[in-house]
């Protein structure tokens, strides 16, 4: 339920602070540095100067230190020593300021018997005169180390002041916090991984103010609008700020005369402006209160909000007819922009919809095309519509798009077929043809269809260029092999296509020559052509959807691909792109999946679904349901493999799997079979494999899961290398070829070869079966090292199964804390008297632990480590 505790973190208690290691630390050493006697706090309000200060003083209490804490107040501001109170001895009168001075330090001193004295003071700028110099005091006279906090910019007492002019304490400025140190909160305070689109909007909203998050993410959760679901916290829309959060931002606006307000509304509803745009909407002096009140902020010529919460506060007191007419007046300030693009057309045509206004069907056009780059597929369709789309074609192509968007595929078709007497002669005519075959392709899985039409269209032009067009549209959609065709090469340089199109053959070229075998080569080819961030295009997306896979199946530059698919990810969800946030999601998943990070992977796969369901232009949600048995079934857990493998059944009943994605659905079903009778699983596993041998790209696959759960897989996989050049396949049949002849050295070979590529599950498969080889062969010492191997490289506390090794006990295996550290320590060189020096223990316990955990280990000679 909403405001309930989450995970043992109450959203309604106090927040784990995340973000501020440095700070703590910078304070700990102010505190150990001789002659520092405090340190100031600056920040914004929200920031959580406060917070930083009390765990700096709990910081200060674990290490022996009496700490004490005054709060100064307004109210408090007006009685003298009332916010130091707890500081001041009873029997010392308070007209007698130097007594009271002295007795103050000399009580904490005799209180803290000898230990460390930190006094924190929050909110030291509303500290009286008095207190204020009390606090000074107890610092220049060592009585205490003062923590104190200052909200930045805001006038304080001259002795606060002094504390960092006179350079007796540090200045600590303490900035906003960054976005991963508030994604780290959000999923810190939920207790558990929360979606991109989450994430975003509150670094977006809150702008690193932890009170601004905090509040964000409570009211969001107490609206219903960020809800649990399985695998990561989901959000539902947008939410809006909650009220108790308008009402503290609202305090800051409050005492704003009307002109002052004005720029403030204006730009709730239409920001940016150019400087002059709003000049000319309001008056000179309002303007430059609200700026120099902190309300508004300059990027270049153009003018914003300088929080968008204050967007927010004031829109919901703005009254209906008032927002209507500064709608109104925004529309005249954007229509008369010189030149008039997408953007500008975009927003006015936002402005006059929320205003009740007509527009043109020339704006609606153009709007509607800017909408749906925008990602706005709802605003989309809408302003399509308007435009016309039973007359205009170009329309009913945005509209379709906008239904496509929403996986509303058979929509987009009675959309496009409605119009395709529309589409001989017409300038729209490539696309509206593309955009129908790949309708036809990926979204309606009617591959019985593709020909018909690419007949029909054969027709449509007398341009010259027209025939050469064709041919690519043939290529790519009319071998019935999943829309992987290869185009002749004269396609690339002869036809002077658009840049977009040239994209796309590429494309076509890159999967072709990776089912093809070419891994390797082909993964470099595309890691070279990886679109720039943001995606501009569908060609971009084209070019992602083969990188992601041609770069995993290859075993090619995983880190990098790691890196840049986490990129995509958040850039593709501010653009409300869900095609290609899903698609890099995915290969997250599937990238974690093959490193035996399962909890990681179940994380991005919940996220790929989330925006697959709203839009899957390569249908690949079939894979995200074959990973969801994958998952389940190397989690050890049978129900949920068997729930997962009936829920990509039923997917696949109604979604036909295109040629290329029967592998994955094969692997599933292997995967799933595997729990029940792993033989059985994989000769069926090896049948498949054969079956699909063609696909060279990815068939190796089925082999390599058929070798894992004990098939003789060995021969195919060395026939398959062979054909294919990948690092990874070729790393797949070295582990069967050893495996095959028993070769444990080669076993150990082929588990380096799988970690240094990434594949750390393999390759933890690899040094079990090296270790079960080295058993047999009665070589314990190198069983041992080889278990110890498998252990080392398998990710803990990600779900996974660890291989169990016959005729090896695990314990023997093991390191207990100590004797991992030692062991670590020794293979940094140390040796046994520097370790003991370290650690303060005496050499010979140092020998007894170290010994121990080289005989676990399997070495003899601590060179070896």
């Amino acid at each position: 339920m909403a405001g309930d505790p989450v995970d043992g973190v109450g959203l309604a208690g106090t927040w784990p602070l995340v973000g501020r290691e440095r700070e703590l630390e910078a304070i700990a050493a102010a505190r150990a540095e001789r002659g520092c006697r405090g340190v100031v706090i600056v920040a914004e309000p929200g920031v959580g100067k406060s917070r930083l200060a009390r765990e700096a003083l709990a910081a200060a209490e674990r290490d022996g230190a009496l700490v004490a804490w005054a709060q100064a107040t307004r109210s408090a501001a007006a009685v003298p020593l009332a916010a130091v109170a707890d500081l001041v001895p009873d029997e010392v009168r308070s007209d007698d300021i130097v007594a009271l001075m002295r007795s103050s330090g000399a009580q904490l001193r005799a209180r803290a018997g000898g230990r460390a004295v930190v006094v924190g003071v929050d909110d030291a700028q509303l500290l009286d005169p008095a207190s204020a110099a009390l606090v000074l005091h107890l610092a220049t006279s060592s009585s205490a180390f003062i923590v104190a906090t200052v909200r930045a910019e805001a006038p304080c007492p001259d002795a606060v002041v002094a504390l960092w002019k006179d350079d007796a304490a540090r200045r600590l400025e303490l900035g906003p916090l960054t976005d991963d140190a508030v994604r780290a909160l959000v999923e810190a305070a939920l207790g558990g991984p929360v979606e991109e689109a989450a994430i975003d909007w509150v670094t977006e909203v809150g702008r690193g103010n932890a009170l601004y998050v905090r509040e964000l993410v409570r009211g969001a959760v107490d609206a219903g609008a960020l809800v649990r679901s399985p695998g990561l916290w989901r959000m539902h829309g947008r939410p809006a700020a909650s009220p108790s959060l308008v009402d503290l931002v609202a305090a800051q606006l409050d005492g704003l005369t009307a002109d002052e307000r004005r720029p403030v509304e204006l730009l709730a509803l239409g920001e940016p402006l150019a400087v002059r745009e709003i000049a000319a909407l309001t008056s000179s002096q309002g303007l430059l209160a609200a700026e120099s009140r902190g309300l508004l902020a300059m990027t270049g010529d153009q003018v914003g909000l300088a929080h968008p919460l204050y967007g927010e506060a004031v829109g919901a007191r703005m009254g209906t007819l008032a927002a209507r007419g500064l709608r109104l007046e925004l529309v005249h300030v954007l229509e008369a922009r010189e030149p008039f693009g997408p953007d500008e057309a975009l927003r006015a045509a936002r402005l006059r919809l929320d205003a009740g206004a007509p527009l043109s069907a020339e704006l609606a056009l153009v709007a509607a095309r800017a909408a749906n780059g925008a990602g706005d597929a709802e605003l989309g369709a809408q302003l399509a519509q308007l435009a016309g789309v039973d007359t205009d074609l170009e329309a009913a192509i945005l509209l379709a798009q906008a239904q496509s968007m929403r996986n509303r595929h058979e929509e987009a078709e009675g959309v496009l077929a409605a119009v395709e007497h529309l589409a001989p002669g017409h300038p729209q005519a490539r696309r509206y043809l593309r955009q129908r075959l790949t309708l036809y392709q990926w979204g309606l899985r009617r591959t019985a269809d593709l020909e018909p039409l690419i007949e029909r269209a054969a027709d449509w032009s007398d341009d010259d260029l027209w025939p050469r067009f064709m041919d690519r549209m043939r290529a790519t959609f009319g071998g019935g092999d999943g829309g992987f065709g290869a185009p002749e090469d004269h396609v690339l340089t002869d036809d002077p296509v658009s840049d977009e199109g040239r994209r796309s053959v590429l494309t076509m070229h890159t999967m072709a020559s990776f089912l093809a075998g070419e891994g390797d080569a082909t993964a470099e080819a595309a890691f070279r052509a990886r679109p720039p961030i943001p995606l501009r295009d569908q060609a971009d997306s084209d070019l992602l959807a083969a990188l992601s896979l041609v770069a995993l199946e290859a075993g090619y530059r995983w880190v990098e691909f790691e890196e840049y698919m986490g990129h995509v990810v958040r850039a593709a969800v501010r653009m409300h792109d869900h095609g290609s946030a899903g698609v890099a999601a995915f290969a997250l998943a599937r990238l974690h999946f093959v490193r035996g990070h399962l909890r990681d992977a179940d994380r991005w796969r919940a996220e790929a679904e989330l925006h697959f369901e709203r839009q899957d232009p390569y249908g690949v949600m079939v894979h995200v349901r074959v990973l969801e048995v994958g998952l389940a079934s190397f989690t050890g857990d049978f129900d949920a493999t068997m729930v997962a493998l009936e829920r990509m059944r039923a997917w696949c009943a109604g979604h036909e799997p295109l040629p290329v994605q029967r592998v994955p659905v094969a692997r599933a079903e292997g995967w799933a079979l595997r729990l029940r009778s792993p033989g059985e699983a994989g000769r069926r596993l090896l049948q498949d494999a054969v079956a699909l041998e063609d696909m060279v790209g990815v068939a190796p696959l089925l082999a390599y899961d058929a070798l894992r759960v004990g098939a003789a897989a060995a021969p195919l996989l060395e026939r398959m290398a062979a054909r294919g050049r990948s690092r990874l396949v070729t790393a797949y049949a070295r582990h069967a070829t050893a495996k095959a002849a028993g070769d444990a050295p080669g076993l150990v070979e082929a588990a380096e070869e799988m970690a240094a590529i990434g594949a750390l599950r393999y390759a933890v498969e690899a040094a079990s079966d090296a270790a079960t080889v080295f058993v047999a062969d009665g070589r314990h010492d190198c069983a041992r090292r080889a278990a110890a191997r498998a252990r080392a490289l398998h990710p803990p506390d990600q779900g996974g199964e660890l291989p169990v090794i016959d005729g090896l006990d695990a314990t023997a295996v093991d390191l207990t804390p100590r004797e991992a550290q030692l062991v670590g320590l020794a293979s940094q060189g140390l040796s046994n008297a520097e370790i003991g020096d370290r650690l303060v223990l005496s050499v010979r316990t140092v020998e007894t632990h170290l010994y121990r955990g080289m005989q676990k280990l399997g070495v003899r000679d601590r060179r070896d480590l």
